[in-house]
């Protein structure tokens, strides 16, 4: 399997999956252009895409999906509180998930959907498996609940939120509503909320962990890096020894990352 992020943060998110016999897109909050020429330097044809995965209904997240999805008619797959929203972006190729915690499969590519918290009218993260291993999906939630952690528990690859850190947050010229919303449980995660939970995946076998959707008005790569960094020092668990980290950016390939067969 190749997972590479696209691009990871409030101005557009979108990643590319590809197995042996399958390609997908989880979410599409980049433009048209932007998306062509990403898959391109991928050396990756538009049309060999099998399905859009949608998280949640927020404009970083969805706002190329019509577009694209009507271009090469390629089918969307989400949760059946966005049916309203998403049906009228391409109709013929539309599937709703049919529950939370019940795993579905394309070609070779088992799809397992659970359930975030986030002020959206669904929110949904992946874990994604084939022969070579799993790669999990947690960004934008509050918070991670219990059964959302135990199905993302011993992926290979983990994307995880670090979105804020609190000093900053508080600082930054958010207004206050804006501020409450992403420090409550159905906001973001900040950087030490990740540094936990990435203590107690680094138990069940996760080797490696990407820092996603990082605030450019909150954090910093090099504050989340650091705080996690030090959490995880303070726990016994050393960064390239026991666990790798490394980070995503907005609107810039990021790092391709191969799971290969056992």
């Amino acid at each position: 399997m190749k997972v590479c992020s696209l691009s990871s943060g409030s101005k557009g998110n979108c990643t590319y999956i590809e197995t042996e016999n399958t390609r997908v897109l989880l979410d599409i909050g980049v433009s048209l252009k932007y998306l062509l020429e990403a898959l391109a330097s991928l050396n990756v044809e538009p049309q060999t895409i099998d399905a859009i995965l949608i998280t949640h209904e927020h404009s970083d997240h969805i706002k190329g999906v019509g577009q694209f999805s009507a271009k090469f008619d390629t089918p969307i797959f989400c949760a059946k509180n966005l049916e309203e929203l998403l049906k009228s972006q391409n109709p013929k190729s539309f599937h709703l998930i049919n529950g939370f915690n019940e795993a579905f499969e394309l070609k070779d590519l088992k799809i397992f959907p659970f359930e975030l918290s986030h002020d959206s009218k669904s929110c949904v993260g992946y874990r994604l498996s084939d022969e070579s291993g799993s790669v999990s999906f947690v960004t934008d939630t509050g918070y991670l609940p219990d059964k959302a952690e135990k199905i993302i528990q011993n992926s290979a690859l983990v994307f995880l939120e670090s979105n804020y850190d609190p000093d900053m947050l508080y600082a930054c010229s958010y207004p206050l509503f804006l501020k409450k919303r992403i420090l409550s449980s159905r906001g973001h995660l900040s950087n030490l909320d990740s540094a936990k939970i990435i203590e107690r995946l680094s138990k069940t076998g996760t080797r490696q962990v990407v820092l996603s959707h990082l605030s450019e008005n909150s954090n910093t790569p090099y504050l989340a890096y650091n705080t996690i960094k030090s959490y995880l020092k303070n726990k016994n668990i050393e960064i390239g020894t026991d666990i790798n980290i490394s980070i995503n950016y907005q609107m810039k390939i990021n790092t391709v990352y191969k799971l290969n067969k056992k």
